[in-house]
């Protein structure tokens, strides 16, 4: 159910963007980390509730779910205010 509600929001925004290097973009900064990165990661940590917070595989979850995470908000809020002014002028 949330990969459908990321693809239905991803899909009314794409309808409003010009060009195909944006949806792309779009798509690019939300939907592929959370189905490729996130989501698998946030499955995999009740089969660690065993372990300790400070076990290898948890911590390690939590710095590449913590990553991924602030890399994708980046993308997202430079898709949606370039660092550079005027780089749409182009």
């Amino acid at each position: 159910m949330v990969t459908f509600a990321l693809v239905v929001v991803n899909t009314v925004l794409a309808l409003f963007i010009n060009t195909i290097g944006d949806a792309m973009t779009l798509v690019g900064s939300s939907i592929n980390p959370i189905i490729g990165f996130l989501l698998p990661i946030v499955f995999y940590w009740p089969y660690m509730k065993d372990q300790p917070w400070y076990s290898k595989d948890k911590i390690l979850s939590i710095i590449t779910f913590t990553i991924i995470l602030v890399v994708s908000i980046l993308s997202l809020v430079n898709f949606f205010h370039p660092v550079t002014p005027g780089a749409d002028e182009c």
